[in-house]
Order: structure tokens, then C-alpha cells, then sequence
């Protein structure tokens, strides 16, 4: 199996959340929780905002919707 970007295993995790019920369950979930634009959030998620603070608020979102 290929290795999946950001954005896909973000995506698969924000599904499987929303099936069990958890937060985040959306990106705008994610967006509320660290009171930022769901505009910022889904551009850093596509990984189309670049740069050391894009990469730190990646490492967040992943700890919080539980990828790594």
C-alpha cells in the first residue's frame, strides 16, 4: 500500500471519527478548537499553506484528531 499524504490520513480519520461519534469529527471541529478560520485549516491540511508555522499547526491537528 502506498504511503498516504497528510491530507488523505487526515481525511480517513476525521470518517472514522465522525462514525464513532468522537471529535473532530470535520475540520471545522478542528477549527473551533484552536480558534482558527476553517479557511486556514483546510488550506493547511491540503498542505497548500507552506512553511515552519503550517508544519507546527499540522503536528496539532494531528495529535488532537489522534494520527500520530
Amino acid at each position: 500500500m502506498p504511503d498516504l499524504t497528510y491530507k488523505e490520513k487526515m481525511t480517513i480519520r476525521l470518517m472514522r471519527n465522525k462514525r464513532a461519534g468522537l471529535k473532530p469529527a470535520s475540520q471545522a471541529d478542528i477549527a473551533r478548537r484552536f480558534e482558527l478560520s476553517r479557511m486556514y485549516v483546510n488550506a493547511v491540511i491540503a498542505e497548500s499553506q507552506k512553511g515552519p508555522k503550517s508544519d507546527e499547526w499540522r503536528k496539532k491537528f494531528a495529535a488532537y484528531a489522534g494520527i500520530e
